[in-house]
């Protein structure tokens, strides 16, 4: 049964203040027995660019472990990140894009964020969008217009709202089928209630740091999920919805 952490990270987060090395990466796979991680640079980077170069070398030095996702700000001149977009999926084979409503004070609705979902649709990508703290930005039901206007899009809700709307995340996730639940820093009561409710194909796990993989994992393994249910949401709907190629 494959297991892959659909959101983590590397490099350093001056918003957050946290700083996430390949080692960290590694070692946390190895530990708790990821198969493969999809990664992305912290919102709070100067020059994402480089990130996803540390990213890409990751992935060589560890075909088939280890994807990326793309993570710039879309407040940032079109042209850099049109072409930056274009860079990572075309050359480095990165398999999505990250909109982080609170790192990159960004609404899902500015038309800022036109170009996030423009770059996924013309290069057939999903968009994780960052959900839970940060409103009025990141309010799960802000995903709904973006997709009834991109119903190509898959859109992944990263954290599901987290504590507080997790709620709002299941209505999102329940109007619209493109739009899919990862589920890191939610209570386990509530990701056995979303996987009841939703059915666990819209159901993503990620961990969003290696330090948070033993309770993300605990709470996977602690809610009474079926066989079936753990192969979807631990690793094959990150497969199916990601198109990746695991080694």
């Amino acid at each position: 049964m494959l297991k892959i952490d659909a959101h983590t990270h590397l490099g350093d987060c001056k918003t957050f203040g946290i700083r996430i090395s390949e080692d960290e990466l590694l070692q946390g796979m190895e530990a708790y027995h990821i198969d493969a991680s999809i990664v992305q640079p912290h919102p709070g980077e100067d020059h994402p660019e480089r990130v996803h170069d540390d990213i890409a070398a990751l992935i060589e030095k560890h075909p088939g472990r280890f994807f990326g996702m793309i993570s710039m700000n879309p407040n940032m001149d079109k042209e850099r990140y049109r072409k930056e977009v274009e860079r990572c999926i075309t050359r480095l084979k990165f398999v999505g894009i990250k909109l982080h409503t609170f790192g990159h004070v960004t609404s899902p609705l500015s038309a800022n964020a036109d170009i996030v979902f423009e770059s996924a649709k013309e290069f057939n990508v999903p968009v994780m969008i960052h959900t839970g703290p940060g409103v009025p930005f990141s309010l799960p039901s802000l995903a709904i217009p973006r997709a009834r206007q991109y119903p190509m899009v898959p859109i992944v809700l990263a954290h599901s709202g987290a504590i507080t709307f997790v709620s709002e995340a299941y209505v999102a996730a329940k109007e619209c089928e493109n739009i899919y639940l990862e589920t890191s820093w939610c209570g386990a009561h509530r990701i056995k209630w979303l996987i009841a409710e939703l059915g666990a194909h819209k159901i993503l796990f990620g961990s969003d740091l290696p330090s948070n993989l033993p309770v993300e994992i605990t709470k996977y393994e602690t809610i009474g999920l079926t066989e079936e249910q753990t192969r979807q949401c631990r690793g094959a709907n990150a497969v199916r919805i990601f198109n990746l190629k695991v080694r």
